[in-house]
């Protein structure tokens, strides 16, 4: 959950939560409130912007056949970080690898309801490449949406079964 300083705002808790991902590898400083906060608020402001989805891409492209969830290399399957019955949409953008165990257990799921609801982890365990794909699709739903400023009290009510019920 962001500070108080971050407002309840879907682009807020996208753009807080994105700063939270890609600080870690950058820095070094997992948890870094400082470093977040200052890649937060450089977000909101437009200094520096969310990466294209190839950041991910070519994370997937460099280590086939890893689960991007649990690390195995014990085959893999394409799944669908958020199904299209939840209004994912087609598109490499929103496939990963998967061992068997992974994606049989995610199923159809929602990536944060399985990740947290069902495996009990934290959000903020998510891997970088599911993470940074949940977010950057979120984003641009939001804005074709025009939802990107509708109040948000949790980072999982950004993708429910549709940002319309946000309002």
């Amino acid at each position: 959950m962001p500070s108080r300083a971050v407002p309840r705002r879907v682009r807020d808790f996208i753009f807080y939560y994105y700063a939270k991902l890609v600080i870690a590898p950058s820095a070094g400083e997992k948890g870094n409130y400082r470093f977040v906060i200052d890649r937060y608020k450089r977000l909101a402001s437009g200094d520096i912007s969310m990466s294209d989805y190839d950041r991910e891409i070519q994370k997937l492209a460099r280590q086939p056949g890893i689960c991007v969830f649990c690390g195995s290399a014990d085959g893999h399957v394409v799944v669908e970080v958020i199904p299209r019955h939840l209004g994912g949409p087609v598109g490499i953008q929103n496939q990963v690898y998967a061992c068997e165990r992974c994606a049989g257990s995610k199923g159809d799921k929602g990536l944060l309801e399985w990740w947290c609801d069902e495996l009990g982890r934290d959000k903020d365990d998510l891997p970088r490449i599911p993470a940074g794909l949940f977010l950057k699709m979120a984003f641009e739903r939001h804005a074709v949406d025009f939802t990107l400023d509708d109040p948000c009290e949790d980072i999982r009510e950004i993708w429910c079964a549709g940002p319309n019920e946000l309002r």
